[in-house]
């Protein structure tokens, strides 16, 4: 999960599907070229899951349609609602024995019944004799209603990374904390050696009010996790100079920035992208593609 590359010299093709548009944010040599959103009609993304894969097809093609892009190497986000992360510490294994143990794992620390997720899983650093391991449960109905709204739009399904593993990326922290609001999802993100130590997303699909509500349970959701990630961890909590990094659509306002300021007792800062960018692209609102870019591929 460590921060990859700079893209340096490659092209890509980025897409984040939000419940509201779809963004899309291409490289040429390295540099950011083009950038885009279209939005969507009420319903066809709820709760993270496309419901529609022929209709989200068809707005994909012509999304990427103008420009004639690339159709075989497209990088896409994955929500982060109902992901299930885990740590696991195991003894140090044979290579022939990792499937196997983490399989065995994955059914003990899962939730859900495994046949309902697909398991994704990458070693971490070791720490003295135990062997850690960063393992991703994400349920197979938005996995796969993602793919074939791909697959609808002529789009070869090349690499899906989860939301807050890209933003995390985008942020280029060693230790940050890390918050995205849009209009139906929140996310909490605490990043350690430039690694996720947790990731929470949260609806908001039901949630009543302006702005300043939903910017309110924000905070309340990362107040909580703040204070139960120190709990945890009492002999390195996070340092008291680790930053909020904010970015999603609807804190991309001074009044939102200034308002965060006010309330927490961290400093309080808009994302700063992981490479360089115009002037005039809405980094807030393409914080995941830049962090897709970052992803090794």
């Amino acid at each position: 999960m460590a921060l990859a590359a700079s893209p340096k010299t490659r092209n890509a093709v980025t897409l984040a599907i939000e419940s509201t548009d779809v963004r899309l944010l291409t490289t040429r040599n390295g540099r950011v070229d083009k950038w885009r959103s279209v939005d969507l009609p009420p319903g066809l993304v709820v709760e993270g899951v496309i419901t529609d894969a022929a209709e989200m097809g068809n707005i994909l093609d012509e999304l990427l349609k103008p420009d004639q892009l690339d159709r075989k190497h497209v990088i896409t986000a994955l929500s982060g609602l109902r992901a299930i992360p885990r740590i696991l510490n195991l003894p140090r294994l044979q290579a022939s024995l990792m499937e196997q143990t983490i399989a065995r794992e994955a059914r003990r620390e899962m939730p859900l019944s495994v046949e309902s997720l697909y398991i994704s899983w990458q070693s971490l650093p070791a720490e003295g004799e135990q062997q850690r391991i960063y393992l991703l449960g994400l349920p197979r109905e938005s996995v796969d209603a993602q793919v074939h709204s791909l697959q609808a739009a002529g789009i070869t399904p090349y690499v899906m990374d989860l939301k807050p593993l890209a933003l995390i990326r985008a942020a280029n922290q060693e230790e940050a904390v890390i918050t995205n609001l849009e209009r139906d999802t929140f996310d909490v993100i605490l990043a350690s050696n430039y690694a996720p130590a947790i990731m929470r997303t949260f609806s908001l699909a039901e949630e009543k009010g302006d702005v300043q509500v939903k910017v309110d349970r924000l905070l309340e959701e990362l107040a909580q996790t703040i204070r139960f990630y120190n709990d945890s961890h009492r002999g390195a909590v996070l340092k008291p100079a680790t930053a909020i990094h904010i970015c999603g659509r609807e804190l991309n306002t001074p009044e939102m920035l200034e308002y965060m300021r006010s309330v927490s007792d961290r400093a309080v800062e808009r994302l700063t992208p992981p490479m360089p960018c115009p002037e005039d692209l809405p980094v807030m609102e393409y914080a995941t593609n830049l962090g897709l870019l970052m992803k090794r591929v």
